[in-house]
């Protein structure tokens, strides 16, 4: 049966697409308006066939762009990750190098191809209720820039090819820094995306110093604004957390509005709204996905950001040095 749309905004989905929408709203799966904080429920990003009530949508995604033959060699390159074979755990933790395992690990997951590194402690409410919370106490967080220009082309198969790889990349990546540290004997489980499957990479992401929460609901990094993909590794290796990274970018927001006019269906609120129990910057899913699946995926609202303009984060976040004091006087 076809579910229900909001309001039409100046675009609307296409009746194929309507036609396997489920009843039930995916704001209310991500728990838009819930007061009480809980777990996260999967909403998309699953394809088993009965863990998401949008796997209608999910697979008329992938349906729509099967013949595209540059999409699916995108798409294969992404997949290599999943083929990517796993070191076993060697029988003897290696000794401690001298500058510590903290900063061993991330010089790792950047010769790993990583722009970014950043560890935190595992938080067991990022973990998707119908999954089992990974193993590891820590967790080491990588950033991957996008080729800006492919991006800006969104909406863009140039753009979907891209954003498919970086998430190769990341994914490879993060199974590079898996096996690294299992040779140095300790357990370590890679996640990539998109298809995540048991865990939240965000709120890790956040906690690890890898950026701010943006009114697109990606993340903004003080380097490469919201112009990157993550992906992550989770580990029983001792390190120390990093810091959380608070440069301005969630303050920015407040008052900049370039997202939310850029956006076709209108899906970017101007206001946080409370999400589990937390205010935040929240996207609007059923108004969003339905455009993102038809205009092969979308990312406009990433390449219209301006801290990911090229050249332009560095003086943005000189600019919110300035702001960030007033502001904290004035709570």
């Amino acid at each position: 049966m076809a579910g229900t749309f909001p309001a039409a905004t100046a675009w609307a989905p296409s009746p194929e697409q309507a036609a396997v929408w489920p009843e039930v709203s995916g704001n209310a799966i991500n728990g838009l308006g819930a007061a009480a904080f809980g777990p996260p429920r999967p909403v998309f990003w699953r394809d088993d066939g009965h863990s998401i009530e949008h796997t209608g949508v999910l697979r008329f995604f992938y349906d729509r762009y099967r013949d595209n033959e540059n999409i699916r060699e995108a798409r294969k390159y992404r997949q290599r990750a999943a083929e990517y074979v796993d070191s076993p755990v060697a029988p003897a933790p290696a000794p401690e190098p001298a500058d510590g395992w903290s900063d061993a690990v991330k010089r790792a997951a950047r010769d790993a191809g990583a722009d970014d590194a950043g560890i935190c402690e595992y938080d067991e409410s990022w973990t998707y209720t119908d999954r089992p919370h990974p193993a590891g106490r820590w967790v080491v967080v990588m950033a991957f820039a996008h080729e800006y220009e492919r991006l800006n082309s969104a909406p863009h198969e140039d753009a979907y090819i891209e954003v498919m790889a970086q998430y190769g990349r990341a994914g490879i990546a993060a199974k590079r820094l898996a096996n690294w540290i299992r040779e140095r004997g300790f357990s370590a489980e890679a996640k990539t995306g998109p298809m995540t499957e048991d865990v939240l990479m965000i709120p890790a992401a956040i906690e690890a110093g890898l950026g701010e929460l943006g009114k697109h609901g990606s993340m903004i990094h003080r380097r490469f604004g919201a112009n990157f993909r993550l992906s992550m590794v989770t580990t029983d290796l001792p390190v120390a957390p990093d810091a959380p990274d608070v440069f301005g970018a969630d303050l920015f927001c407040g008052s900049c509005q370039v997202c939310t006019r850029a956006c076709p269906p209108d899906a970017i609120a101007p206001e946080k709204q409370t999400v589990r129990g937390t205010k935040k910057w929240y996207v609007d899913f059923d108004k969003c996905l339905p455009y993102f699946v038809e205009n092969e995926t979308c990312g406009i609202c990433l390449a219209v950001c301006p801290w990911s303009r090229p050249g332009v984060a560095d003086n943005l976040v000189a600019k919110m040095a300035r702001r960030l004091p007033q502001a904290a006087e004035s709570r």
